[in-house]
């Protein structure tokens, strides 16, 4: 893998990178870091020694081995950041655009791209499952998928994923995930979602399709729901979906969108999303479904 030198003088000239309130980041620092003209982000761990640290950059290295095979929409890292013989992280092309969290939570834009994006996501999972069965990239996951790690090019309608370092590869430990906490919903089908029993890097579920689509519903469904499903129990989930059943949103979308919490394989629920107008979203909003459910569900 390339390796990038930076000077202890330029390294500490460096200017943070101003990440939105969407995104969080509590395993590294970021800076804006211009090579040869090119923008980069520069991402130094903080953890430099150790278990975390060695995974990381194996991590990094097993993506940069198989990187023909990974979708230039998904920015891996592409280069070791060195400063005074010590690797303090790696560079990363930078994106430009507008965090898709930011995309689906503004009023401003038309819920039809909205929609378009997160179809997008559902699109690259299928790419994702093909690579992972006609390449040698067999092991290949993004893990900690949700809005955050996407950027979206309104301009190109581009969308982009980052933080590919949290990713599954290889032989590579762990990383957390978002959607598939101890406390989220995959606690209930272990015969599905399998716990990392060695705890290594302290991810809570094996990657595997079943968490990878899971995490993509529970990204749909926070979407609908304009706030944390994902912290919603079992009993709660499925008086949800009667509720999003008895709004009118289609019944194929609701019956994938269950398979989530059943013993039987995740489906991929992209190509139903066409199927939901402004009125089902605006009902399925949190604060509607509070006001209204103890009508609707006696």
């Amino acid at each position: 893998m390339k390796v990038t030198t930076i000077s202890k003088r330029k390294f500490r000239e460096l200017q943070p990178l101003i990440l939105g309130q969407e995104i969080c980041n509590s395993e590294s620092e970021v800076f804006n870091l211009n090579i040869r003209g090119e923008h980069k982000v520069l991402k130094v761990l903080k953890e430099q020694s150790g278990e975390y640290y060695a995974n990381k950059l194996y991590t990094v290295e097993m993506l940069d081995t198989y990187k023909e095979f990974i979708p230039q929409s998904l920015y891996i890292p592409d280069t070791l950041a060195v400063v005074g013989n010590e690797t303090i992280g790696f560079t990363v092309p930078f994106v430009e655009g507008i965090n898709l969290s930011t995309i689906l939570n503004s009023s401003k834009v038309d819920f039809k791209e909205h929609i378009y994006y997160l179809r997008k996501i559902g699109q690259l999972l299928e790419q994702l499952r093909n690579i992972r069965k006609y390449t040698p990239l067999k092991d290949f996951y993004l893990n900690d998928l949700h809005e955050s790690n996407f950027i979206v090019n309104p301009n190109t309608r581009d969308i982009a994923g980052i933080d590919l370092d949290s990713s599954k590869i290889g032989n590579n430990g762990v990383y957390p995930s978002r959607y598939a906490s101890p406390y989220s919903l995959v606690q209930h089908i272990p015969s599905k979602y399998h716990v990392n029993e060695s705890g290594q890097c302290g991810g809570y579920i094996l990657p595997n399709d079943d968490s990878e689509i899971y995490c993509y519903v529970m990204t749909i469904l926070n979407y609908l729901f304009g706030g944390n499903v994902f912290r919603l129990n079992l009993e709660e989930f499925y008086v949800y979906i009667n509720y999003l059943d008895i709004i009118g949103i289609d019944k194929e979308l609701l019956k994938v969108i269950e398979k989530i919490v059943t013993t039987g394989p995740n489906i991929n629920p992209e190509p139903y999303l066409e199927s939901l107008t402004l009125e089902q979203i605006g009902r399925a909003r949190e604060n509607v479904y509070k006001l209204t459910k103890s009508k609707f569900l006696k």
